[in-house]
């Protein structure tokens, strides 16, 4: 039997934007600073704001994070707009842009 995924309600995507807003860094660089042999208890890392790791051949390492200006206005708009139609319209445009 499939399990059905229930959309989070209003809060749940303000306390999400709001967290993802302010989150650290501090875990993705010591992901980035450490050979992947050495990657022991990545699980407990705080990387929800990470959106991208890359390790070049080379050794260079890219971390791509959360666009937090965006966020933070996305977030003032759907607070602003309090009504449940900004929020289905936030949903939409995630779902778009696959995230």
């Amino acid at each position: 039997m499939a399990k059905t995924t229930r959309l989070p309600d209003r809060e749940q995507i303000l306390r999400q934007m709001w967290k993802l807003a302010n989150a650290g860094a501090g875990d993705a660089v010591k992901l980035a600073c450490f050979p992947p042999e050495e990657w022991h208890g990545v699980e407990k890392l705080e990387l929800d704001a990470l959106t991208e790791f890359k390790r070049g051949s080379n050794g260079v390492v890219e971390l791509r994070f959360v666009d937090r200006g965006r966020l933070l206005e996305r977030l003032l708009d759907t607070v602003d707009h309090s009504g449940e139609d900004q929020v289905d319209r936030f949903l939409q445009a995630m779902e778009r842009q696959g995230g």
